[in-house]
């Protein structure tokens, strides 16, 4: 029996996340300073990141490299809104979550009309251009120099001032972007995206709009993504160009792949090992530190040859990206 399956007992599945849940939010009344608690804010928000590339690359099969710049059009679109135009967060929050998924689906047309490794080309070359617009609109962005004093998250008058705050409503919007994503893709729609993540082929045949099934994977996505920024930005109460780069977005797949491809707990654990553990070798020994990326690229490569498909990803590895780790040998006449 598989590893992943032996956890998929009925116990777990119904009652798995709220148990989760329940222990989760416990965690500021146990930990014993702050540090570990923005530690865990951080990992609940980079678990919203991983969502959003799983969405894109797990369940519908599509590389995608420039997450970070769809996190970064969500936190700069969040932070102008309060900050300039006076709205609120909450509406703020939605309307960069909708601002990203626009953009997604626009970016996503030109991105379908190449095919495996070409797309995942697209996708860098338009985080390049989101960091260079970014680092160079002195006017709205202010630059390299970002914008300081962005204000703290704020409901209905009810401002989250503590780290305690700030963590309870992280996990609170957290938890409803992942129950909403997994009504989603574990429906009609993540059925189809499956399908043509599989055999684009196939499921065209069958009378599948698979046009409109990948631009509607990328909003999807993308929205997501934006979503977190928002929280990111209004978190972190800074924002810079430097916060988006490319390598956040290889950040961001290299969790996606470790947790698992189309999986929701494996959005989760993902960004939990990509996070905590880098943040426990950081109090540790000073030549952990500089052996880390090391060990996290070999324990990657490591995972694509025995595991392909990540620690708790149930689905294929879509094709593509086996293509692209060099997995899939080339068919020989």
């Amino acid at each position: 029996m598989a590893m992943t399956e032996t956890f998929r007992t009925p116990f777990t599945v119904k009652f798995g996340p709220w148990l989760f849940l329940i222990l989760m939010a416990c965690l500021p009344l146990v930990l014993p300073g702050r540090f570990w608690l923005h530690i865990f804010s951080l990992t609940m928000i980079y678990a919203i990141f991983v969502l959003g590339q799983n969405v894109v690359t797990g369940w519908a099969g599509m590389l995608t490299l420039g997450q970070a710049a769809f996190v970064g059009m969500g936190a700069y679109a969040s932070v102008l809104l309060t900050m300039q135009a006076g709205l609120s967060w909450p509406l703020a929050f939605l309307a960069s979550g909708v601002i990203c998924a626009a953009c997604g689906a626009a970016l996503a047309l030109p991105c379908l009309r190449v095919k495996a490794d070409f797309l995942s080309l697209v996708t860098i070359a338009f985080n390049q251009i989101f960091f260079m617009v970014a680092n160079n609109w002195m006017e709205l962005t202010r630059g390299p120099m970002g914008i300081p004093g962005v204000p703290s998250m704020q409901i209905l008058g009810w401002k989250a001032r503590s780290s305690s705050d700030q963590f309870w409503l992280i996990l609170g919007v957290a938890a409803i972007l992942f129950f909403l994503v997994a009504r989603l893709m574990h429906g009609q729609l993540g059925r189809t995206m499956k399908m043509i993540r599989d055999d684009e082929v196939a499921a065209g045949a069958l009378g599948v709009n698979v046009t409109g099934y990948k631009v509607l994977a990328f909003a999807i996505g993308c929205g997501v993504c934006g979503l977190g920024g928002s929280l990111y930005g209004h978190y972190m109460r800074f924002v810079s160009p430097d916060m988006f780069k490319l390598e956040e977005s290889l950040l961001i797949m290299q969790m996606a792949i470790l947790g698992g491809l189309a999986s929701m707990p494996g959005c989760a654990l993902g960004a939990f090992l990509m996070i905590m553990i880098p943040e426990a070798l950081r109090s540790s020994e000073p030549w952990l530190i500089t052996i880390r990326p090391g060990v996290a690229g070999a324990t990657l490569v490591a995972l694509m040859i025995w595991r392909p498909n990540g620690l708790l990803g149930f689905g294929q590895m879509p094709r593509s990206i086996r293509r692209l780790l060099r997995l899939e040998k080339e068919a020989r006449p």
